[in-house]
């Protein structure tokens, strides 16, 4: 092994004080490469301030070197600062034979800091290149997954566009070659695993908490295969289940090879294409039956993907809503999707905002990429029409730094006035904080998750713009399962009339905001067991036809 192999397996191994021995003695005959390389190593250890110490010794032997720059944008995009790595990023240029070795990871870089920026146009197609420059199999897959993630936040891509988008996901892991098929179905239980990074104190574990808790131990047994590290809400949940598995770390032949051994009947992927899946797990088909939903919103494009989890109002009692849009055939289940379970308890507010300031608080605190020009245009309307109004928004870009200030231009050009705009950096607790607004306003065509049900949950009415696709109705589905269709909208400035009007009539807003939580409460939205007899009524069904060999 060579002195760059070792230095390349320590940091592998994060074994960081032995790398940085390696970096000094390859210092003695290859002084480039090692202050490339000593840069690179305080970064993979998270230390920004040693990395720019570190780069600047690098700048000044290679000051024009298209990876010097490179990794200067990496250290900005570690300390928060976007905009300068944008800048940094696009003014690169890459020689074309080093376009294969360094694309991906610049094209990445470039990827995040636009999709953070709101340029998600942009991000997309960084996205895309990178995946195209991607070296194996697996890297290409994630940044495919990336691509086809942030291909939803402009929502100006037709049905069938995305469809075909999602299917190139296929060719991407098209020379994955499935397990061997298995007959399910044998035992007295049908055997369910659950796959997801996100069995942990996350949103997504508001929508699966019900799958790993409440279901009928008589006739299910449940798995549960982790893909990240475990918190305590993992640990309670590991004495919920028939069996648990960490997968962290393992790849994906090995990891489904584990699946597999366990004879599940029926994988259920929770995760979609958002941030690490196991879509690459999936498409060696460990189960006889796969089906997808819940955690994300599209199709995984995926051959070996059975089925995916829709609910009436999002597709159609039949699907004919979103059949179109997807490679999978869907499951639609009567009322929701999915059961919420808020993972704080959180007394509701005791007095209204309005009341307490003498103006109504619009709101939103979806995160930003979502908040495209046109709704932050659409919002701004909303205030010239009620001018004491004001608009509390709270994400991850108002971090007191240049991406807040970044932003808070965005907001300005856009048309809102400023000074009645409230910005808030994103905290781990935050439900109390809707009781600093009045009235949520959803996203498009990318529309809220975790936040509307968590406003709705904290008393606080949504208005939503439903679209026509299955990711943009989950505002409709939610208000629909409230029997709160009033608040549904289907154009803009349908959305602005209600906006409006429901700011003015502070009578039924202060019993709305009074009445909302205990109305989720027995509605679909929160009822376990009407949903889990639902979601297992779907699985019996898919077991039968397991033991006569067909698909439903």
């Amino acid at each position: 092994m060579n002195i760059y192999d070792k230095i390349y397996d320590s940091l592998g191994r994060q074994d960081y004080p032995a790398a940085s021995d390696y970096i000094r003695e390859l210092e003695k005959y290859d002084e480039k490469e090692a202050a490339r390389l000593g840069v690179s190593l305080y970064i993979e250890q998270g230390d920004s301030h040693k990395a720019m110490e570190a780069w600047q010794k690098l700048y000044a032997i290679l000051p024009l070197d298209f990876f010097t720059g490179f990794l200067h944008a990496r250290i900005l995009f570690m300390q928060g600062h976007y905009v300068s790595a944008y800048r940094d990023l696009t003014g690169l240029i890459v020689p074309r034979d080093k376009q294969r070795d360094y694309g991906e990871k610049i094209a990445n870089l470039l990827g995040q800091c636009c999709r953070i920026l709101g340029k998600t146009t942009e991000a997309a197609a960084a996205y895309k290149k990178a995946a195209a420059l991607a070296a194996d199999t697996y890297l290409q897959a994630l940044e495919y997954s990336n691509y086809l993630f942030n291909l939803h936040y402009s929502g100006r891509h037709s049905a069938e566009f995305l469809r075909q988008s999602a299917a190139g996901f296929q060719t991407v892991l098209g020379k994955i070659h499935p397990l061997p098929q298995r007959a399910g179905g044998g035992g007295e239980c049908l055997r369910i695993g659950y796959l997801s990074p996100d069995f942990r104190r996350h949103v997504m574990l508001c929508f699966s908490y019900v799958l790993l808790t409440s279901y009928n131990r008589e006739k299910f047994a449940v798995f549960v295969y982790m893909l990240s590290a475990e918190d305590a809400y993992s640990r309670h949940l590991q004495n919920q289940v028939t069996g648990w598995r960490n997968l962290r770390g393992m790849s994906p032949l090995a990891s489904a090879q584990v699946i597999y051994g366990d004879k599940i009947d029926i994988l259920v992927d929770l995760a979609g294409h958002t941030r690490g899946n196991g879509l690459p797990i999936m498409a060696y088909k460990p189960a006889p039956v796969q089906i997808s939903g819940i955690g994300y919103f599209a199709s995984t494009g995926l051959k070996t993907m059975d089925y995916f989890l829709g609910d009436e109002y999002l597709d159609g009692r039949q699907g004919e809503f979103g059949q179109t849009e997807f490679t999978e055939e869907l499951l639609v289940l009567p009322h929701s999707h999915f059961c919420y379970t808020p993972l704080q308890e959180c007394p509701l507010p005791s007095q209204s905002a309005f009341r307490r300031n003498g103006y109504v608080t619009f709101g939103s605190f979806n995160n930003f990429a979502k908040v495209t020009d046109e709704v932050l245009g659409v919002w701004a309307k909303i205030l010239a029409r009620v001018p004491a109004a004001h608009l509390l928004l709270k994400a991850a870009v108002f971090d007191g730094g240049e991406t807040e200030e970044f932003t808070r231009r965005r907001l300005a050009a856009a048309g809102l006035p400023m000074e009645r705009v409230g910005c808030r950096s994103i905290t781990q607790d935050y439900l109390n904080e809707y009781g600093d607004m009045d009235i949520a306003l959803d996203t498009f065509p990318y529309p809220g998750g975790g936040t509307s049900c968590d406003a709705l949950y904290m008393g606080r009415p949504l208005i939503t713009l439903a679209g026509s696709r299955h990711g943009e109705r989950f505002g409709l589905s939610l208000l629909m399962n409230l029997g709160l269709e009033e608040l549904i909208t289907y154009s803009q400035q349908e959305y602005i009339e209600r906006a409006v009007t429901l700011a003015l009539a502070p009578e039924i807003l202060q019993g709305l905001q009074l009445n909302l939580r205990s109305m989720m409460q027995k509605s679909p939205l929160m009822d376990s067991k009407g949903y889990m007899q639902a979601v297992e009524t779907v699985y019996l069904h898919v077991g039968k036809n397991l033991r006569k060999g067909a698909k439903m």
